[in-house]
């Protein structure tokens, strides 16, 4: 629980790189979601290397983020052999979250940056990536270690008002 409640949206990071091993268990992390029907839809690109964070900054305005991020995870769909398609979103934010949650875990910082459906966003950014046909972008999440070390804290979110039990 303590990755859930602490969980923030960082978006200034310390230079220091991200090592193989985390983004490993990031990556593992994002692959244990749930999935319609087993489908699995998911697919990741880890890009880590500053010259193409910056390529990448540039190509699109809503990836500027990744100027101070160390590293970013792409999460992209395969568009075929969908056995639940409708439900390829939620497949998708469930394997976007759990790369959250496991970065917390490890003491890195994340931000949700959102693009599918949005094809103002997720045009230009497969431009960039030269993303091939089959595959779909979905979401990036941009890593690094965060500048404040009390970025990662718990803030109570609890609206018990916005609870129903049994009817409305």
């Amino acid at each position: 629980m303590n990755s859930i409640f602490k969980r923030r949206s960082v978006r200034n990071y310390l230079p220091n790189p991200i090592e193989k091993e985390k983004l490993e268990q990031i990556l593992r992390a994002a692959m244990q979601a749930p999935s319609a029907r087993n489908q699995r839809p998911w697919r990741f690109l880890v890009v880590t290397d500053r010259k193409e964070l910056d390529r990448l900054a540039d190509a699109a305005p809503n990836l500027s983020r990744l100027k101070d991020a160390q590293a970013a995870i792409f999460t992209f769909f395969d568009k075929e052999n969908l056995t639940a398609p409708l439900f390829v979103q939620q497949d998708l934010s469930g394997a976007t979250m759990n790369i959250m949650l496991q970065a917390t875990e490890l003491g890195i910082g994340t931000c949700w940056l959102g693009m599918y459906p949005n094809t103002e966003r997720t045009e230009p950014v497969n431009k960039a990536l030269g993303t091939p046909k089959n595959l779909e972008i979905f979401s990036v999440v941009t890593l690094g270690y965060p500048k404040d070390p009390d970025t990662l804290h718990f803030v109570d979110r609890f609206e018990p008002e916005k609870i129903y039990y049994e009817k409305f």
